[in-house]
């Protein structure tokens, strides 16, 4: 879920809670604010009413009675009904038109009135109560009272609570439209808001993508003055200091495969001289001859040309060996250059009389520096060739294993000691009096470029050194 969301939805959560809380505490506020303002109307109201009909209630003057019942009806509309009972204490007067219920006088009776509501009217010190009724009109709060202190004469008045209900319902009404409103302008406020906070960190989510993909040097354009823009400025910092590494690093790279290049070449160079010796001597004696006796035969141009040819075709080889160590991706076929490399290392193979045992499969190319895989292979090949000073078999063999080119350099030499192991790829780690400690090391940084592995198993028969390269996908 995006940030910019959550935000959204945490405005709406809080909005929503805080209307909610405000709607109950304020319903009970106005609820019992609402009450007591209609009791206080209804005591009033009734204080009043039986000032006027205490001498009707004496006189049994029902018409006066029900006059000013009726008067106070249509001046009050809050009151739903109003009774009056005679010095016997019977119903005398009431405002129910299509007749009176039977319990009408134990609804709220004075005589053990369930609230004592204390003393109203210093002149009669008539005694009331309140007692709230549940109709099939809604609450009815009955406010009762007695028109004269120590006779039965009551005043009984029903205040609807229907008022309260409506204002209730136009409050949480208001409520629930503000909600809505501050909902929507909020979470419209808070999603601008939010994206516009969140929109540079997607930039600086999309700038670590790059980084993570080795694009060091790229910078991002956010100039804000607050904690993004100095995290963003300390991003183009490393962004600059992780390029200006890799350059070093590649230009320590090149130079480390310079000198071990030298190295190689050097090795390469005394079976070069020895391999172009052979030729040379060949026709040396033709020469020879032909100076003593001044013509050549068809089958003497014939040796001179092949031994010519022979020549050209190695130091070809050498020199396309020695002239490049720039880093170039092309479609690399690994098994004809296992052969390359085996006939350019034939020389040394040959002197110290080494079998060679060539398994070959067939490959889908890589993606790689051909010029680099074959420095890789060459210098496993040499080195194999090295551990076997007294001859032995040299086993090369190639497959396709889980999306790599798996290439595997076997020698049956002495093995490598245990205590050297882990030094193997160490940069300049060498037990040659003459070597550069750099061959193996600089395989192993040829496979990481190539997003490849290489590793070794080793005993006292000899050492299997395995390389994988990602093969091309189509």
């Amino acid at each position: 879920m995006k940030l910019w969301v959550k935000v959204a939805f945490l405005n709406v959560f809080i909005v929503v809670s805080l209307g909610m809380l405000i709607g109950f505490a304020t319903r009970d506020v106005v609820t019992s604010s609402m009450r007591a303002e209609l009791t206080r109307q209804a005591e009033s109201v009734a204080g009043n009413l039986s000032d006027r009909i205490a001498d009707s209630i004496l006189l049994d003057d029902l018409y006066k009675t029900q006059e000013a019942i009726k008067d106070v009806m249509e001046k009050e509309k809050d009151i739903e009904y109003i009774f009056v009972t005679d010095k016997n204490g019977n119903l005398f007067a009431h405002t129910f038109t299509n007749g009176y219920p039977p319990d009408i006088l134990q609804w709220n009776s004075l005589k053990n009135p369930p609230e004592r509501m204390g003393i109203h009217g210093a002149e009669q010190n008539s005694i009331h109560a309140i007692q709230l009724l549940d109709t099939e009109k809604g609450f009815i709060r009955d406010i009762g009272l007695r028109i004269f202190g120590g006779m039965n004469p009551e005043l009984h008045i029903g205040i609807k609570e229907e008022r309260i209900e409506k204002t209730l319902k136009k409050m949480r009404n208001l409520i629930i439209t503000l909600t809505v409103l501050v909902t929507f302008v909020g979470s419209a406020l808070s999603c601008s808001l939010s994206r516009l906070i969140t929109k540079p960190l997607y930039k600086l989510m999309d700038f670590t993508h790059t980084l993570s993909r080795g694009e060091f040097g790229s910078q991002m354009d956010i100039k804000t003055k607050d904690e993004v823009g100095e995290l963003s400025r300390t991003f183009n910092n490393l962004s600059y200091e992780l390029d200006e590494y890799r350059k070093k690093m590649e230009e320590s790279y090149k130079q480390m495969l310079r000198t071990e290049k030298m190295s190689a070449l050097g090795g390469l160079s005394a079976g070069l001289a020895h391999e172009i010796r052979n030729p040379l001597t060949s026709i040396k004696v033709l020469f020879q001859t032909f100076k003593d006796n001044p013509s050549l035969t068809k089958e003497d141009m014939t040796v001179v040309l092949s031994a010519v040819e022979q020549m050209d075709d190695l130091l070809t080889r050498f020199l396309r060996f020695a002239r490049s160590d720039e880093f170039h991706l092309s479609d690399v076929y690994i098994n004809s250059l296992i052969k390359q490399v085996l006939n350019l290392a034939r020389f040394q193979i040959k002197n110290r009389s080494i079998e060679v045992n060539l398994n070959l499969t067939k490959l889908p190319p890589v993606k790689a520096d051909m010029t680099m895989i074959e420095q890789a292979l060459l210098n496993l090949v040499l080195n194999a060739v090295e551990a076997m000073p007294e001859g032995g078999t040299l086993s090369v063999s190639s497959k396709v294993q889980e999306g790599n080119a798996f290439i595997s350099v076997a020698d049956t030499g002495t093995g490598i000691p245990e205590d050297i192991k882990d030094k193997i790829f160490d940069p300049f780690f060498t037990t040659k009096g003459d070597g550069t400690g750099l061959g193996l090391s600089i395989v192993y940084n040829i496979a990481n470029l190539h997003n490849g592995e290489i590793d070794f198993k080793s005993n006292g028969e000899g050492t299997i050194f395995n390389l994988k390269i990602p093969v091309k996908h189509t």
